[in-house]
């Protein structure tokens, strides 16, 4: 994941600021920008940030859905589609 190519340093965020960002958004990889030879921060396109949120997001509902299946469901009180509809106010 790391290569010279999306290696960068502070100083080259700071002189080029435009140049790294314009690189980031063609690049579906990270720029990882150093400071004193330590990784400090990373720079993503929007696009590939999304991305990355979905998948995320995706995640966490899968583990929400597996909770779910664990539950009981003669426990929980089940609503039909009417009286949903009801609640919200969508009926008329």
């Amino acid at each position: 994941m790391l290569s010279s190519k999306n290696v960068k340093t502070i100083s080259d965020l700071r002189e080029n600021a435009r140049g790294l960002l314009r690189e980031a958004k063609s690049s579906d990889a990270p720029l990882f920008i150093f400071y004193r030879s330590k990784p400090e921060a990373v720079i993503l396109s929007l696009e590939e940030y999304q991305k990355m949120a979905d998948m995320v997001e995706d995640y966490l509902d899968g583990i929400k859905a597996q909770e779910f299946e664990k539950l009981d469901k003669n426990k929980e009180k089940w609503y039909s589609n009417e009286e949903v509809e009801e609640m919200l106010g969508l009926k008329t």
